[in-house]
């Protein structure tokens, strides 16, 4: 398949599974400037109509009539600027969250466009195309990772999760502690605090600077790494606790498989994982993929126990209310 087939495959994909997917609001036949504006909206909350402008390069005006069109189809709204007293931001309306996508009727098209006698093999297909795109676009490899610390990212609040402080104050770590995806190592250092012995692990050089240079000022002794998440056996060694804060939401489902015997590698039986992610609550847009309980459920099925699965907020700099999770608490057995 050459590159032109590819496009033209993946512009019938997208068609099939628009076709399948309910669009009560009309807002799939908006123009395509007053969409940008919207994904705009949806990618980067809190945004006021000048920066709006400035990111996508469409006039003031045409932003502001855009938003007005947004607002009739309750896609945005518009609310005061808390930072800014007289100035307002544009915000997307969460109930977009709760639209019904009708995944088993995109997946009926997507096996018969294909030739795919059983639907349940369109999954397939599409983990394929998934891994394909990542792949041509660089999405969540180390080097893409770690080129978004040429500013800050999204993640990287300066302070622990909130819920993971809490665990953290309940006294619910307990020996030997491993990061996984520790950016700049802030729950690492909140658990080396504690007079744990703690590792921290992630794939972006410059994250893992940030994270030494954090520990040598604060004089608090942690190991920080560079590692990949789906290799942990290369550490050789074996942890108590472990922490996942905002990383098994970038992975696919081949890679979730991956991660959960990765872990096994390092995590004896009665080992904890304390996991925390996107959860399906959270609008569908630009960002890491949303995660339901059932798929954390079947991720961990085999060699685990799920303990607890409970709605929190993942704290992010992008949105001044934080983002819908799930904490789930998971035993090695």
């Amino acid at each position: 398949m050459d590159g032109f087939e590819l496009y033209d495959l993946a512009r019938k994909l997208m068609r099939i599974g628009e076709d399948a997917i309910p669009d009560p609001t009309g807002l799939r036949q908006l123009p395509l400037g007053v969409r940008n504006v919207m994904t705009e909206v949806f990618e980067y909350p809190d945004s006021s109509i000048s920066v709006i402008a400035e990111r996508t390069g469409f006039p003031v005006s045409y932003v502001q009539t855009s938003v007005a069109t947004l607002c009739e189809l309750d896609a945005v709204t518009v609310a005061a600027d808390p930072d800014h007293p007289g100035q307002t931001v544009v915000r997307p309306v969460p109930q977009h969250s709760n639209v019904d996508r009708a995944t088993a009727r995109v997946d009926e098209r997507l096996a018969e466009a294909a030739g795919i006698e059983d639907p349940g093999q369109a999954k397939e297909l599409v983990e394929t195309l998934e891994l394909l795109t990542r792949r041509l676009a660089g999405i969540y490899t180390p080097e893409h990772f770690d080129a978004r610390y040429a500013e800050t990212p999204p993640w990287e609040t300066g302070r622990p999760q909130p819920a993971m402080a809490g665990l953290a104050e309940a006294g619910a770590f307990r020996g030997r502690v491993l990061e996984v995806g520790c950016g700049t190592g802030e729950h690492a250092l909140m658990v080396a605090a504690l007079g744990l012995p703690t590792v921290g692990i992630d794939p972006s050089p410059t994250a893992i600077e940030i994270a030494r240079d954090k520990a040598r000022e604060r004089d608090l002794k942690v190991r920080f790494l560079l590692g990949n998440a789906l290799e942990l056996g290369e550490l050789g060694e074996q942890f108590d606790t472990v922490l996942d804060c905002g990383l098994f939401h970038v992975f696919s489902d081949p890679e979730r498989a991956r991660y959960a015997d990765s872990l096994a590698t390092v995590m004896p039986p009665d080992a904890r994982l304390f996991l925390l992610c996107f959860s399906e609550l959270h609008p569908p847009g630009f960002g890491p993929r949303r995660v339901s309980q059932d798929e954390l459920r079947a991720t961990f099925a085999d060699g685990w126990r799920i303990d607890s699965i409970e709605p929190a907020t993942l704290d992010n700099n992008r949105h001044l209310d934080g983002v819908p999770a799930w904490l789930a608490t998971i035993t090695r057995t």
